[in-house]
């Protein structure tokens, strides 16, 4: 058996060969969170605690996946978005900060209406959704991902958050599909729109892990699917409904240009605490 303290300070000097020290203290705290419930907090209380040696056991599993540049949430089976604790595995993406951004965009701008119909395309997790849920008045929620194991881990989420939203499995890219939708006040989107050529500049903990179908889009069109949303959401947008997505800050001006060929109004381009281009929101043209 070993004190905690000791095995923690251990684990963090294995890590810092590949990630700076703050931040392995970070997923060695997240990972002893995970396995035994206790906090950063109670280790520097009381730094002799004892763990037993099946809790040492799975900790020191745990690390030889972090030293694999397996992300901390897919080791740990948990992300934190939004005051939100998710179930997340590598069939849908880790959830940001900057998506963070979009919803409370989202939220900011409607939280006096109540009984809104919300769309969410590309659900992965269901953090998008399901934030909105809890910030809403009253919504009728609905998100799809053409993934079948995205929309189990989402239903997984939902329950456990106890937020009802009806799930379907779809692809946007088929039009032939979209028939199986109805009409929304928000459509909200995170699609894929980072570029192929752009998987140099990406680290192997996302390369390696993370679903690249919820990832990746061509070089020749890195749009495609802001084209089909909009496309879609010509269709299936309320009069006085919005669209929010969530874009790759390269191609901000590009994703303006797309929805005024769309015959979209009232576009605006707004910027993440980072400074980048990261989203739009618009609005179908006044009848």
């Amino acid at each position: 058996m070993m004190q905690l303290k000791v095995l923690r300070d251990k684990m963090v000097q294995e890590l810092v060969a590949i990630y700076p020290e703050k931040e392995c203290y970070n997923l060695v705290n997240s990972l002893i969170f995970s396995v035994t419930g206790i906090e950063k907090k109670e280790i520097a209380l009381d730094p002799g605690r004892i763990i037993e040696e099946d809790i040492e056991n799975l900790l020191s599993q745990g690390l030889h996946e972090l030293l694999g540049h397996k992300p901390v949430q897919y080791v740990t089976g948990i992300a934190y978005f939004y005051g939100l604790e998710l179930a997340v595995n590598p069939s849908v993406l880790i959830p940001r900060t900057e998506t963070e951004e979009l919803v409370k965009w989202v939220a900011d701008d409607h939280k006096e209406k109540a009984g809104l119909k919300v769309l969410d395309i590309g659900t992965g997790s269901g953090c998008i959704i399901l934030a909105l849920g809890r910030l809403l008045k009253q919504p009728h929620l609905t998100a799809l991902d053409v993934s079948e194991n995205a929309i189990k881990t989402a239903s997984v989420n939902a329950d456990r958050s106890g937020i009802r939203v009806d799930f379907k499995m779809i692809n946007i890219l088929d039009e032939s599909e979209w028939d199986e939708l109805g009409i929304y006040d928000l459509i909200v989107s995170n699609p894929p729109y980072v570029k192929e050529s752009e998987k140099s500049l990406m680290q192997s903990n996302v390369l390696d892990f993370e679903p690249s179908q919820a990832l990746f889009v061509p070089d020749d069109e890195p749009l495609l699917f802001y084209r089909a949303i909009a496309g879609f959401s010509r269709q299936h947008l309320s009069g006085n409904g919005k669209l929010y997505l969530e874009i790759n800050e390269n191609l901000g001006k590009e994703a303006v240009f797309l929805l005024k060929n769309e015959g979209y109004a009232e576009i605006f381009l707004k910027k993440d605490m980072q400074g980048k281009d990261r989203m739009i929101r618009c609005s179908l043209p006044a009848k």
